[in-house]
């Protein structure tokens, strides 16, 4: 009986970690390795909206979901230059999702970390940061798990009106004191290239591959719950001002494993305060 129980269990945590999988992240996504400079501060807005009506089994066949899926997402971005070659920064999104009779808003889990140029003009960047669980896991708010780390590397290399950038990194999370949970060990990869039309319009166009380990329930193993998730982004900028830019892609889960196969659109306004 009780291993029938912690079966039915581990089902319902699988199920949990899984139905919130996709590669759009607040952190990651659209970063690059750009360091504020000393005394300069830039706010950030987005508008993420994502929706699934397949997904993806534990052997990566594709299926249709019992219902459609959405996800609203309105992360904000802070960033601040301390020194040469060292900024602080924050992500603290506001979510929504919902799922046929079921769904739930809030606060997200808060990004705080900070970038620091190894290298000159972008070439290498490394970027550390803390995942506070301020989200609801039990109602699919935030981050998979409870506390968090997050330690990536990223490099950009520009040639005239050709920009290339990308990006590799790890993530751990512990046990989330509600819901049990503790996800996998993460491993993503990204890259985007981008072409410059003006002073004012750029188009890029990206992918992104977030992967994920079996995660656990109560310290137990949660079998075939491993997850991988591949996304491209096209779309483009456009410069307001000297202090005001605008940002627009086309998201597209093309293939994955325990996940969601989403479509979607992000926008994003960043404004230079200093």
């Amino acid at each position: 009986m009780k291993k029938a129980v912690i079966a039915v269990v581990a089902m319902f945590a699988a199920a949990a970690f899984t139905s919130s999988a996709f590669a759009y992240d607040h952190l990651i996504t659209n970063d690059t390795s750009a360091i504020t400079a000393p005394g300069g501060m830039n706010a950030g807005v987005g508008i993420v909206s994502l929706v699934a009506s397949d997904g993806w089994d534990a052997d990566g066949e594709s299926g249709e979901l019992a219902d459609d899926m959405t996800g609203l997402y309105i992360p904000l971005k802070f960033r601040m230059g301390i020194m040469d070659n060292l900024e602080v920064f924050g992500v603290l999104p506001y979510e929504k999702w919902d799922m046929g009779d079921f769904g739930e808003s809030g606060i997200g889990d808060l990004f705080v970390g900070a970038k620091y140029g190894v290298m000159p003009e972008g070439l290498l960047t490394v970027r550390g940061a803390l995942i506070l669980p301020l989200g609801d896991d039990e109602n699919g708010l935030g981050e998979a798990g409870g506390f968090g780390i997050d330690v990536g590397a990223m490099t950009a290399y520009q040639a005239g009106a050709i920009g290339l950038n990308g990006q590799a990194g790890i993530r751990w999370a512990a046990e989330d004191s509600d819901s049990k949970i503790q996800p996998g060990m993460g491993i993503y990869l990204d890259g985007e290239a981008c072409y410059a039309l003006s002073e004012k319009f750029g188009l890029q166009a990206g992918l992104e591959i977030m992967m994920a380990g079996d995660s656990k329930w109560d310290g137990n193993d949660v079998d075939d719950s491993a997850s991988n998730v591949m996304e491209l982004g096209v779309g483009g900028t456009y410069k307001l001002n000297e202090t005001m830019g605008l940002r627009g892609d086309l998201l597209f889960d093309v293939a994955g494993k325990n996940a969601n196969s989403n479509v979607g659109v992000m926008l994003g306004l960043c404004y230079t305060i200093k």
